[in-house]
């Protein structure tokens, strides 16, 4: 486990999926004061597929939004999951500790990288928290 430290994730790169603008905005400015710069957003998760298919951007963590109306979180971890993503994954959502836990036996079964589940709005600490998880792949 690493120390929360913004040298720490500086050289991530990190796609956000999420249906909101404003949501996009604010995580995407929250992990620029981490000091990571190579931040992708993706408005829905329609968008972040063909982002990921055409190989534009290959993140080491993806943060993603589990209610989304194109493609929701459930259905991003499978399509995550058949390929064959091997970065960290991190499910946000406003609805509460039941549809983060539901979403998160997703996100194992289908053998991702899962780091964690945070409450929207995102905290800096809970971000922090989950993000210390990732560690190289071996």
């Amino acid at each position: 486990m690493t120390q929360h430290g913004e040298q720490s994730y500086a050289h991530l790169g990190v796609m956000v999926i999420d249906d909101d603008d404003f949501q996009l905005e604010f995580i995407s400015d929250l992990l620029n004061d981490l000091g990571i710069n190579k931040v992708q957003t993706a408005l829905g998760g329609e968008n972040a597929i063909l982002t990921l298919e055409h190989g534009k951007f290959l993140p080491d963590l993806i943060l993603c939004d589990i209610q989304m109306p194109d493609i929701d979180g459930f259905e991003m971890m499978k399509l995550l999951g058949d390929r064959h993503f091997h970065g960290g994954v991190i499910l946000m959502s406003g609805q509460g500790a039941k549809v983060l836990y539901s979403a998160s036996l997703v996100a194992q079964l289908a053998r991702l990288r899962f780091l964690g589940t945070i409450e929207k709005p995102l905290q800096k600490e809970a971000l922090l928290g989950a993000m210390d998880k990732l560690s190289p792949v071996t």
